[in-house]
C-alpha cells in the first residue's frame, strides 16, 4: 500500500482556480452545486473567502467557501468539499482549522454551517472540532432533507480534542 502524498496547506483561491473549483464541485456534489457564475462572483466579493488545498495532480484536493456579512459576528462555512480520492487524510480538518483562523483574524466570533443528517463523517468531524447544533432547517436540501445548523466559537478551547466551556449569547 502506498502512502498518499502530503497535502499542501490551505491557501486563498484565485481566479486561476476557477476551473479546478468547478471540477471539484462536480465530483463532490450530486445537487446544490455552485456554478461558474457563482464562483466568479465569490472570487471577487470581499465578503467571501475561498480556501483551497492543492492536489498532487494539479487539481484541487479540497475547497471551502466562507461567507460573512458586514455587521455580523459570524462566518458561515457555505461549502466544504474534499476530493473523494483524498478523503480520510485530514484535509477537511485542516480546512476547518484554516476557516477558524480566518474568522479569528477578521474579528469574527464564531463559525456556522449546515450539514446533511446522513453525512456522518462530516458530523463526526464537526463534533470533534467543538461545533454544537443550534437548530434544524426543514426541507433544506434539494432532496427534501433537513439540515442541522451548527456553530462553534473561534475562541473555544479544544484541549485534548474536547470542546471547552465557552458558552455565550449569540
Amino acid at each position: 500500500m502506498t502512502t498518499p502524498p502530503a497535502a499542501a496547506p490551505p491557501r486563498p483561491a484565485t481566479p486561476a482556480d476557477l476551473e479546478a473549483l468547478l471540477a471539484l464541485e462536480k465530483i463532490c456534489f450530486e445537487f446544490n452545486r455552485m456554478g461558474r457564475r457563482s464562483f466568479r462572483r465569490l472570487l471577487e466579493r470581499p465578503s467571501a473567502h475561498i480556501l483551497v488545498i492543492d492536489g498532487p495532480d494539479g487539481g484541487l484536493a479540497a475547497s471551502a467557501v466562507l461567507l460573512s456579512r458586514r455587521g455580523t459576528r459570524g462566518v458561515r462555512v457555505y461549502s466544504l468539499a474534499t476530493h473523494p480520492d483524498r478523503r480520510g487524510q485530514g484535509l477537511a480538518k485542516a480546512m476547518m482549522r484554516a476557516a477558524l483562523d480566518h474568522a479569528r483574524a477578521t474579528g469574527h466570533q464564531w463559525l456556522s454551517l449546515e450539514v446533511h443528517p446522513q453525512n456522518d463523517a462530516a458530523r463526526a468531524l464537526y463534533h470533534r472540532l467543538g461545533f454544537h447544533q443550534t437548530s434544524v432547517e426543514e426541507d433544506y436540501y434539494a432532496d427534501g432533507s433537513h439540515a442541522f445548523r451548527l456553530r462553534r466559537y473561534v475562541d473555544q478551547d479544544l484541549t485534548a480534542g474536547k470542546p471547552g466551556a465557552r458558552h455565550g449569547a449569540s
